[in-house]
């Protein structure tokens, strides 16, 4: 077992805790707070890691799910498998939030706000997930404001390894995921494959209309050949490719659409070289995604296709120095970016641009109980105007109370316009970043309860003028704030309840008005039981509060709630040999009728099997 949704102050308690663990797996390591490999508690961000575990445990299918409990998350579906998914972390939209997996950029940068296709990022090879909450510009760069979620995929082990694991469940949901990996002293080598594929439901309401499908393949590599001690070099491919059946709001027979599809090919390399000296080391990155989206299309006007594309290239130099008291980091990086869309006909050039960085980060800690992180990073652009964010973290063990931590953090962020924004800008419109100041403050006491206050604003917002048929910067300031609370409990031996609850405060437009798709309060709570003979039961809740949706309607669209629910699941796990395991997990149990995006059906009451083989 391991723990889920760990405040950062808190994570290295639980952890060595080992609170009614099945098995101790040792201290966590991020990379996500510097780009550099280090303990979850050496840094003053708010850090959360959901381990391959926790994904196994819970049954988690996507990444968008696996999130979806963790305090300061929401997540709205838009119908089921595939489908699209918005998230939200404190509040703030999906492209504030950057993505990246084993340190690649999901981001695609075609898309209305540059923010990472999360329905279609399965989890059948992950290894963990690092959710940073909090503005993470001064590490990251753009898209980066609300926070950012590192996806780190399976490592080899010694020797030959591999397993194969069988999945199906609700709607014949099916699925197979394998993979095979070699180390030893200097090569290393790994694939990894998946596949999913679901008869679905219908993704406009009702549940029960014509059904929308969907099928996912996932393939991943990785080479690794050590020189040295010194001297590392790695190379990494992913691909994910899907087909989607969906409802087009435009057709004659909405529900029953059988024709519009989409399809979707995203691919991201990387070549990683890595040096090392005495207390130096520097690694070098080069990478480029590439993404496309065919969305076919029917209506009114008869049938037609939507293509969306674009290339990202980044390349960096991270420089890391270890000194008595502390760390210091030097980085340097280039962006690439080009983006096109065939159903707009814009040339390739109007949607691209250059990014230029270096960033400087030092964790000092002044005694043994204090801890002081400071970034600085500058962009430079060659499309809009350039952009300074920073970071002040503090964090202190109290010596009157043990166990009792606080951290505090002051942030600058900003958020660049997508490639689509900028060829689709209104008339006579020049865009340029967002840009947001923010900060949060924890306090928290042992493995018991942890409480996070934030607090975010944002300036030059950019939103769609439906006058101007384009994109602008809002004037004025939109702005989120609200609490958290995180607690795990444990009064047997292998008996554990966990619970987290988020309140938002303010998330609100630059109008005062209140923006759509986000709960006021948010409630997920859990008891685990864990045997001797690895034998896990779970029950898992969750509460959505008040919610408002829009319905669309023109001109002028009318509120309409969508929260107050409770939705309840079951999960059950056990070793059926010493190499094969059964996970079976039970969603929606009471078949609950809801909808998080509105006029969108949801999952209903549900039952999941999977078989899995490891040697």
């Amino acid at each position: 077992m391991t723990i889920k949704s760990l405040s950062l102050i808190t994570a290295t308690l639980l952890l060595t805790t080992n609170i009614n663990a099945a098995e101790d797996i040792g201290e966590i390591t991020v990379v996500s707070a510097n780009k550099t490999e280090q303990s979850i508690n050496e840094t003053t961000s708010n850090v959360t890691v959901i381990t391959a575990e926790d994904i196994e445990e819970k049954g988690y299918q996507t990444v968008a799910q696996a999130i979806n409990t963790t305090a300061g998350i929401q997540v709205a579906n838009s119908g089921g498998l595939g489908q699209p998914t918005s998230f939200f972390v404190r509040g703030m939209d999906s492209g504030n939030v950057l993505v990246l997996l084993d340190g690649m950029r999901l981001n695609d940068p075609s898309t209305t706000n540059g923010t990472a296709l999360l329905d279609a990022l399965t989890t059948n090879n992950i290894e963990q997930i690092e959710i940073i909450k909090g503005g993470s510009s001064s590490i990251w760069g753009s898209n980066a404001s609300a926070g950012v979620i590192n996806i780190i995929t399976k490592q080899p082990k010694e020797g030959v390894h591999g397993s194969l694991a069988l999945s199906y469940g609700s709607y014949n949901t099916r699925g197979v995921d394998a993979d095979l990996s070699y180390k030893d002293e200097k090569l290393s080598a790994q694939v990894l494959g998946s596949y999913l594929k679901t008869d679905g439901f219908s993704a406009l309401a009702p549940r029960d209309a014509e059904a929308d499908g969907y099928e996912n393949k996932n393939g991943n590599v990785k080479l690794g050949y050590a020189f040295n001690e010194n001297n590392k070099l790695s190379l990494s491919y992913n691909r994910y490719k899907t087909k989607t059946q969906y409802d087009d709001s435009y057709s004659i027979d909405q529900a029953n659409d059988t024709y519009s599809h989409a399809t979707s090919d995203q691919k991201n390399y990387a070549l990683d070289y890595d040096f090392s000296l005495d207390k130096f080391s520097a690694l070098f990155h080069a990478g480029k995604g590439e993404y496309e989206r065919e969305y076919f299309t029917t209506g009114f006007y008869g049938d037609g296709v939507n293509v969306y594309k674009a290339t990202l290239k980044e390349y960096s130099l991270i420089n890391k120095y270890d000194y008595s008291v502390g760390k210091i980091v030097l980085g340097l990086e280039y962006k690439d970016i080009d983006g096109f869309n065939q159903y707009n006909d814009f040339p390739e050039s109007q949607a691209a641009y250059t990014n230029k960085a270096i960033y400087i980060s030092n964790i000092y800690n002044i005694n043994e109980n204090t801890m002081l992180e400071t970034n600085l990073r500058y962009d430079s652009y060659d499309a809009f105007d350039n952009k300074t964010s920073y970071k002040i973290g503090l964090k202190h063990d109290h010596t009157f109370m043990e166990g009792f931590t606080t951290s505090a953090n002051y942030y600058t962020s900003y958020d660049a316009p997508s490639s689509y924004q900028l060829a689709n800008t209104a008339f006579g419109t020049f865009l340029n970043p967002s840009y947001t100041k923010g900060f949060d403050v924890s306090a928290s006491y042992k493995k018991y309860l942890t409480i996070t206050y934030f607090n975010n604003k944002i300036e030059d917002t950019i939103d769609y003028d439906y006058i101007n048929y384009g994109y602008y910067n809002v004037s004025g300031k939109s702005r989120f704030s609200g609490l958290e609370l995180t607690g795990n409990y444990s009064p047997l031996e292998h008996l554990l309840f966990s619970a987290n609850y988020t309140h938002l405060i303010d998330f609100e437009k630059e109008d005062g008005t209140d923006l759509p798709r986000r709960a006021k309060d948010t409630l997920n709570a859990s008891v685990n039981y864990y045997m001797d003979n690895h034998m896990h039961f779970s029950i898992d809740a969750q509460y959505i509060g008040d919610r408002i949706d829009t319905d669309g309607g023109f001109p002028i669209a009318a509120d309409v709630p969508t929260g107050n629910y409770t939705l309840w699941n079951l999960n059950f796990s056990t070793k059926i040999a010493e190499d094969l395991d059964l996970n079976i997990h039970a969603r929606n149990i009471f078949d609950k009728e809801y909808q998080s995006v509105y006029g969108y059906a949801t999952e209903g009451a549900s039952l999941y099997a999977k078989i899995k083989y490891s040697f």
